[in-house]
């Protein structure tokens, strides 16, 4: 019978890993439990770089993201979660604010790949390859680069100098971004003879329609965002005390609303489901309605048409019904009961579509590789997609921190065409709650965020959430499980009764890095009481002979090693 042997095995975050229970944690996969460790020990640089590993935008994220890990959080199940996105903005911020700059992970290559579009997830798989030291190119038909960063979001929820921050940091890592490119059929093909690879980046900017009489009436939401954040706004001619009608229910609605309020209309968000459908972050509607937005939901737009120097929308009322492919609950009509509604302006923000011309006449998207049969045929494996212009096949679009994720898997999939191996992940077990030892810990409250007063936000887009300060990002930081790492907290050794040595190094965010070595001689009950008193989950218990038995020699040492007495058998 095989022996068993206790060892330092890292385990997954739910807040990182998808699981079986439908969580999908942080889709850029950033190592939580370890940048909020460093965070926790002040060791904020260090928390920086672990952030810059996988996500370019952290700022960004730290602001506007609907944090998907606090929903997967284990300490959800004890109290309240983590605060992941104010400390992931914290830490980001003071990096920037210090003057760190990018690491490159290894020499310029002399090959050249260029990405087409410089949004989120260009600019992210621009960034990931030129660390990697591709040269990357960045084609960009505006004059300035951000795609939907700078012309969708609003300045009150991303600072624009933020934002330079970001592509500053990206340009940085070797990055080059030639904007005022358009690139059209004949372009395209020429960069896939010049280039390595071509990486399809455009987002999705055509807007999808609702299909309804008099729909042509209404504007786009995108280029109505697009005026405002470019310093255009005088062009909307927005009148005090407009009433405007906002169709939608995902940010895209609400940032219209929310800056139509700004410039002095009186919007109304009309929404086919409820609040608990709607993609904002929870608590987000009530904080809206406080700045003036108003709301009516399950109402579905069936016709638009002018009344005098108004618009009129004839809606359906709507009720749910069972949850649909989307996770959401189904609207179905109400028969019967039709309503109108006069507004001044109608906006639609139902939702966007890639607009793929300038790739040719018939292509196919199979993720992350482009097919494009129009291409001579030397040049058809070397294009790729990422973010929203795959939209339709993938499921995970339509926010930063998504497509962020795309673009490492687009950017793995490039590597691998040009002849790079790629390190594949190691297979790990998850750090459920039910694996945690939680009587070592206490209950605690979440941060509240400093907000800028409601009658402070008038006729202005100053940002709204505060950034932490540090002795407070420290403390919230604390909180966090560190669920499947090793932290140092000596519980394994405490119940050892000697059979563990506690090795003098500090604390270090590298993947399995152990920081205490097993006995071998004195293994025995103590030893495994060790594994179950870990608060964390991050020791495990493996067969002899296994996969991790290379682990499990780097962690093994036997008495007469500490003797030194000459007659030890190293292979153990």
């Amino acid at each position: 019978m095989k022996k068993l042997f206790p060892l330092y095995f890292n385990k997954l975050s739910p807040c990182y890993s998808r699981d079986h229970l439908g969580n999908h944690g942080c889709y850029a996969r950033n190592d939580i439990p370890r940048f909020l460790y460093l965070t926790e020990l002040g060791r904020f640089e260090e928390a920086f770089y672990v952030l810059k590993e996988t996500n370019p935008f952290s700022s960004g994220c730290g602001r506007f993201c609907d944090h998907p890990c606090e929903t997967a959080c284990n300490r959800t199940k004890f109290d309240e979660p983590v605060d992941i996105r104010a400390m992931e903005r914290f830490v980001s911020d003071w990096g920037y604010r210090n003057g760190l700059e990018p690491k490159r992970l290894a020499p310029d290559k002399n090959l050249k790949i260029a990405v087409i579009g410089s949004g989120p997830a260009g600019l992210s798989a621009a960034y990931f390859l030129a660390r990697l030291g591709y040269r990357t190119d960045v084609y960009e038909k505006e004059d300035t680069p951000g795609g939907l960063l700078t012309q969708g979001i609003p300045a009150f929820r991303y600072p624009r100098d933020v934002f330079s921050h970001e592509l500053d940091f990206i340009m940085k890592a070797g990055v080059k971004i030639k904007c005022g490119e358009n690139i059209n059929k004949d372009k395209f093909l020429n960069l896939t003879r010049e280039y390595d690879a071509v990486i399809v980046s455009t987002g999705a900017h055509k807007p999808a329609e609702m299909n309804i009489e008099g729909e042509e009436l209404a504007e786009s939401a995108i280029p109505f965002l697009r005026k405002i954040n470019f310093g255009l706004a005088e062009e909307l001619k927005i009148r005090k005390g407009e009433k405007i009608c906002v169709i939608g229910g995902g940010y895209s609605a609400i940032d219209v609303a929310r800056c139509s309020v700004r410039l002095g209309a009186e919007p109304t968000v009309l929404y086919r489901r409820t609040e608990d459908e709607m993609t904002a972050h929870a608590g987000e509607v009530a904080d809206t309605i406080k700045e003036g937005v108003a709301y009516n939901f399950l109402r579905q737009p069936l016709k638009i048409e002018k009344a005098g120097k108004k618009l009129k929308v004839q809606v359906q009322v709507m009720k749910l019904g069972p949850v649909d492919e989307s996770g959401r609950a189904k609207p179905f009509a109400v028969p019967g009961l039709v309503e109108e509604h006069e507004f001044d302006r109608v906006v639609l923000a139902i939702g966007d579509r890639p607009d793929l011309y300038f790739v040719g006449e018939s292509f196919t998207v199979d993720f992350p590789r482009m097919i494009c049969p129009d291409l001579q045929e030397e040049d058809r494996d070397k294009v790729f997609v990422t973010g929203d212009a795959a939209m339709g096949n993938v499921e995970s679009v339509g926010m930063v921190v998504r497509v962020v994720g795309l673009a490492q898997d687009t950017v793995k999939a490039v590597r691998e065409f040009l002849g790079e191996d790629a390190e594949p992940e190691s297979r790990r077990d998850t750090a459920f709650y039910n694996m945690l030892n939680t009587k070592y810990f206490e209950k605690t409250g979440r941060l509240v965020e400093d907000e800028l007063p409601v009658a402070e936000r008038e006729n202005n887009f100053k940002e709204i959430v505060q950034t932490a300060e540090d002795d407070m990002a420290m403390l919230m930081a604390s909180r966090c499980f560190n669920c499947g790492i090793c932290i140092q907290c000596d519980w394994c050794w405490f119940y050892s009764d000697g059979s563990l040595i506690k090795l003098k190094k500090g604390w270090t965010p590298e993947p399995d890095a152990h920081f205490y070595e097993f006995l071998e001689d004195k293994l025995g009950d103590a030893t495994y009481k060790s594994v179950e008193a870990c608060p964390r989950s991050a020791l495990t218990v493996t067969k002899e002979g296994s996969k991790l038995d290379d682990f499990r020699k780097q962690q093994y040492i036997s008495a007469c090693e500490i003797f030194d007495d000459g007659g030890c058998d190293h292979d153990h």
